[in-house]
């Protein structure tokens, strides 16, 4: 039965997961209610249902749908109310870690980055919570699916092997922030082969795989055989580009480039002009779409 935390416990909980402290204040200030907020908190039950109900499983071999952002006009309950979600199932989530042998540090540091999206959710959209972000990662880390180890983070998941036949893998993404160094791409690796050999032993992992528009050939058009970006493409045997009629990646890399919204509508030449011109990545992605051309999210693995 869902039960959400007293205010108190929620703010040394939100502290404790990297909130800063106004978005810890709004946060108590639109805790749900399920007489005065009845639609929110059914669709707060589902998902709280959905994730304790999957709780420890990893991505199915069919693919995995997230929770769906909140509209433009959702208020502020509504903005938060995922929020909210994750501190009444992070109980059950850290239960779910010392079952597994998983130190306290690594939940935490896993766990964390909650705080984070919230700061980033303040920057892009201008308003508190998490609610205008459709919640893909968040639900697989309060399930025990995804793990941050280092510079890196790791979904556990079964999938097809390149003979055919279905194993396990780990899906990697790449959280913004620090550099993304060959050095600390070594690190994180190295993490994972001991933190999943210990952790989850019934589950060997023969590949990493990666789908990421950080992974499309094209930028190597554009950045240095020395850059970051390219040196960790060229780790990844990707899989064989289709067509160019394939869902491009244009508005999807807007948030991480810029820290502007993603959309799904084309991007303008007028949204073009106002883009800053301040780093090689932003001159890229820039030039490429001037040119007429789209960027594309590709599919890649690494045998582990």
């Amino acid at each position: 039965m869902l039960e959400l935390p007293s205010n108190a416990e929620a703010a040394r909980l939100l502290e404790r997961l990297g909130a800063r402290a106004v978005d810890r204040a709004e946060t108590l200030a639109a805790r749900p209610d399920p007489r005065k907020h009845r639609e929110l908190w059914r669709h707060l039950e589902g998902c709280y249902g959905d994730l304790m109900s999957r709780m420890g499983s990893g991505l199915p071999v069919d693919g995995y749908r997230g929770f769906p952002a909140m509209p433009v006009d959702a208020n502020s309950v509504a903005l938060h109310l995922y929020v909210w979600l994750y501190l009444a199932v992070l109980p059950e989530t850290l239960r779910y870690h010392a079952e597994r042998g998983i130190d306290r540090a690594t939940s935490w540091e896993t766990l964390s980055t909650l705080g984070p999206m919230m700061a980033e959710h303040r920057a892009v959209h201008g308003l508190g919570g998490i609610g205008r972000f459709g919640q893909w990662c968040p639900p697989l880390k309060f399930r025990g699916a995804e793990y941050r180890l280092g510079r890196l983070e790791y979904d556990r998941g079964r999938g097809e092997l390149p003979d055919g036949t279905t194993g396990f893998l780990l899906h990697l993404h790449i959280p913004s922030g620090a550099p993304l160094s060959p050095e600390a791409c070594d690190v994180s690796f190295d993490l994972a082969r001991e933190f999943f050999g210990r952790h989850f032993p019934d589950e060997p992992v023969s590949y990493l795989v990666c789908h990421s528009w950080l992974l499309d050939p094209q930028i190597t058009e554009y950045l240095p055989e020395r850059s970051n970006i390219v040196r960790f493409l060229r780790r990844f045997e990707l899989k064989p580009f289709i067509s160019d009629d394939q869902e491009h990646a244009d508005g999807d890399m807007l948030e991480y480039i810029f820290g502007r919204p993603s959309q799904s509508d084309p991007v303008t030449d007028g949204l073009l002009t106002e883009l800053p011109q301040d780093t090689s990545l932003r001159r890229a992605y820039t030039a490429h779409l001037r040119s007429g051309r789209h960027w594309h999210a590709r599919t890649g693995r690494i045998v582990f």
